[in-house]
């Protein structure tokens, strides 16, 4: 087995033999005959280049300026990004708990406007960072892309810190052109090398993250990540693939869309029969058996008109594919306010909320209401907007408008975070503070009706499909 010396002695001796070819300046000539190209080819970033660069003209620009361009505002990119993590590490660095650093996700993620997973990456690099200052050195300076530092980070967190160090000092060796793919075999060498007992427990470690998720993608179509053992991963493409061959001879689809139908297939069965692979029924969320949740108006449904329906957990879909579920489903009639469509008011006495009442709020709410986020109400926790004081317990406090849908994360996070909510009857927003006093709206999920004349009498309008309990 090498040394740590030999190893990384190795990977310099690969590195400067890299930095060779990639300082090489370009030839007196070439330089006469580019000179945006030769003035940026080895630009650090900084606040000068960044002027520089907002000065050039694309249009007045030769095509080598174009490249040298383009590889200098990548620079930019990375520079800003460290700069960022920073700001985001002296944040965590002020929190007062793991509780609190888990709230940081959330405010960064309702001040810019993106949903509370792409904060937590924002947090996550920013603590990673810092346990790596060589690689924010790296990605400061334009060495390493932000991709390339998020892999390199994310490849050695497992490890040791002298072992994650060690890995870390032999593939920044290689300099900057290595991509994030090679960056990832290049950390998985150097540590099998050094370390070879690591790999079982890397696995074992990265076997617990394994999961599904899902990508809403353009068209009414979506993308099914799944996360697993390589093992398991085999054994769920050779099924798919077995019952994908099954098909008929003169079936007209493809082999990629044959396999895409035999999983939907599989996973289908289970829905509509209620009943796990062991044979156990599944379990009730809400409430309400697993299952698909279509919310479309009467007209719609019977193809006068053709209004988007919604999807819960997915979003808006067209008429057609609500049609064919509808098919499919049997119904539940919500009653609606002809002039705004949002479901009307339901109460019930006491703390837990009944039955109607709650099938009425996740009917209105298909999602948690914290901005940004996106988990479906089926696993959220009904929560009361106003806390429920049980002092008053012969009042009835539980009403439609008074509770939403919370994923225990937020839930948590409202009752111990010191963040409150708000929500507008009249409109459907719920507004949210922060614990620094920050205000945050989320807007409802659009509820497909149709608008009648002015009035304040309910109409039974709005349809919601579910499989027969």
């Amino acid at each position: 087995m090498p040394t740590v010396a030999e190893v990384l002695e190795r990977a310099r001796e690969v590195g400067r033999l890299r930095a060779q070819r990639e300082v090489l300046r370009p030839p007196m000539e070439w330089a006469e005959r580019h000179p945006v190209a030769a003035l940026l080819v080895d630009a650090a970033p900084s606040l000068a280049l960044v002027q520089t660069l907002v000065d050039l003209v694309p249009a007045d620009v030769d095509d080598a300026g174009l490249v040298e361009m383009t590889a200098a505002w990548e620079r930019v990119l990375s520079w800003a990004t460290a700069a960022q993590s920073r700001t985001v590490a002296e944040m965590l660095r002020r929190t007062c708990g793991p509780r609190e650093e888990g709230f940081l996700a959330d405010e960064i993620a309702a001040a810019t406007g993106v949903t509370p997973r792409a904060g937590r990456v924002l947090v996550d690099r920013a603590a990673a960072l810092v346990r790596a200052p060589d690689v924010h050195d790296n990605l400061a300076d334009g060495t390493l892309t932000t991709r390339k530092a998020d892999t390199l980070c994310r490849v050695t967190a497992h490890l040791p810190v002298g072992q994650a160090a060690v890995v870390r000092r032999a593939v920044l060796a290689h300099g900057s052109r290595l991509t994030a793919p090679q960056i990832r075999a290049t950390a998985r060498r150097v540590e099998l090398e050094i370390a070879p007992e690591a790999a079982a427990g890397r696995h074992e470690a990265a076997r617990r993250t394994r999961g599904v998720w899902m990508e809403p993608a353009d068209d009414c179509m979506a993308y099914v990540h799944a996360y697993l053992p390589a093992t398991d991963a085999m054994r769920v493409m050779t099924a798919v693939d077995a019952v994908a061959a099954a098909a008929a001879q003169d079936d007209g689809r493809g082999v990629d869309a044959r396999r895409a139908d035999a999983m939907v297939d599989v996973l289908a069965r289970v829905l509509d029969r209620g009943v796990g692979p062991d044979g156990v029924d599944l379990p009730v969320s809400q409430r309400r058996r697993p299952h698909l949740n279509v919310t479309l108006n009467v007209s719609t449904l019977l193809g006068l008109r053709d209004d988007p329906a919604v999807l819960a957990g997915y979003g808006p879909i067209g008429a057609q594919m609500a049609r064919e579920v509808a098919a499919q489903g049997t119904w539940r009639f919500t009653l609606v306010d002809p002039r705004t469509g949002e479901v009307l008011e339901r109460a019930s006495k006491g703390y837990r909320p009944s039955p109607t009442v709650v099938s009425a709020v996740v009917d209105r709410a298909p999602t948690c209401t914290f901005p940004g986020c996106g988990v479906a109400a089926s696993w959220c926790d009904i929560d009361h907007i106003t806390p429920y004081d049980h002092a008053r317990r012969d009042e009835v406090q539980t009403r439609t408008s008074g509770l939403h849908p919370l994923c225990r994360h937020h839930h948590v996070m409202k009752t111990h975070g010191r963040w409150s909510a708000e929500r507008d009857p009249a409109t459907g927003v719920t507004t949210w503070r922060s614990r620094t006093g920050q205000v945050y709206t989320r807007d409802p999920v659009a509820v497909p009706f149709e608008p009648g004349p002015p009035s304040t009498a309910p109409t039974e309008r709005t349809l919601s499909p579910e499989p027969p309990f």
